[in-house]
């Protein structure tokens, strides 16, 4: 046994080494490992201000329809006029997630004062109160 040990050394030194020692392959996992876990907390953060931002978009479509539909009069689409058009609302907005602190930061872009927390994630409805001299004073979740 002792024989065939020296005999493979020397093939091998003849041969050069050309291998990566095991020490060197755990040393790159171990760096890969560090940066995955430094990733995903990156990235789970930033697809949630994506999804906040998403909302947001979504809700400034909902004000521009509700704005049309305001000054038409007409009710079509997702936008539902009142009789006395008090009231507009727009019916299946996408929410897709919220974070109170990142959605009150984004939601301030909005030309009306969106409510603090939007909620629970899915379509939700609008309800745009206008004042006489037709100005939103109140957007909220209906």
């Amino acid at each position: 046994m002792k024989d065939y040990l020296e005999k493979r050394r020397a093939e091998l030194k003849k041969r050069g080494n050309k291998g990566f020692t095991l020490m060197e392959m755990l040393i790159v996992v171990a760096i890969i490992a560090v940066l995955i876990a430094i990733a995903i907390p990156v990235f789970t953060s930033q697809l949630e201000n994506a999804r906040d931002a998403t909302s947001v978009a979504n809700m400034r479509s909902a004000y521009a329809e509700a704005q049309a539909a305001y000054l038409t009069g007409t009710t079509g689409g997702n936008a539902t006029v009142a009789a006395d058009k008090s009231t507009v609302t727009v019916a299946n907005v996408k929410i897709e997630s919220a974070q109170a602190n990142e959605w009150s930061q984004q939601a301030k872009e909005l030309p009306f004062k969106a409510p603090d927390d939007p909620g629970t994630a899915g379509n939700r409805s609008i309800v745009f109160t206008y004042d006489a001299n037709g100005a939103i004073t109140k957007a909220e979740f209906a």
